[in-house]
């Protein structure tokens, strides 16, 4: 019976934990940055002036005041994916799919500090029909303020 080579077993394991390296890194390369809502501009820039999203023709609570945090990966093509309602105030499932499709169309250009096209998570506070006052848009809203997500809450 013969036995493997001396040089050949730490070969093995050196070409071993360098695929394992390596897939970690590919892993670690392919979850977007999280970025504060104050930073997004940072990497990516908002590029609608006004978003159409596709709201229920009918529901309950359509013409309460409302803010909704949403929560999206902007991917290198600067479109949205993985759009979640993180937080809905007052809690409607009819206003939360507004939410959902105004997070699906937003459009971004990359910033010029992102010429990589670097993805990032982000989230951002969309008001649902707020009154005019900006004093009393701001309290309607501060319920929907969110300090910090994790990539792992999309």
């Amino acid at each position: 019976m013969s036995r493997p080579s001396p040089i050949r077993r730490p070969l093995a394991l050196a070409a071993a934990a360098s695929l394992v390296l390596m897939s970690a890194a590919a892993v670690a390369q392919r979850q977007p940055r999280v970025v504060a809502p104050d930073d997004l501009a940072k990497y990516w820039v908002l590029v609608n002036e006004s978003v159409q999203g596709d709201a229920p023709m009918f529901g309950k609570g359509m013409d309460v005041p409302t803010c909704a945090t949403v929560s999206f990966v902007v991917e290198g093509t600067g479109s949205t994916s993985s759009v979640k309602v993180q937080r809905i105030v007052p809690e409607g499932p009819d206003l939360a799919k507004l939410a959902l499709s105004i997070g699906a169309h937003l459009k971004f250009e990359p910033s010029v500090t992102n010429g990589g096209r670097d993805p990032v998570f982000s989230w951002l506070i969309f008001p649902l029909n707020l009154p005019s006052d900006p004093a009393a848009r701001s309290e309607l809203m501060k319920p929907c303020v969110i300090e910090r997500l994790r990539y792992a809450d999309r």
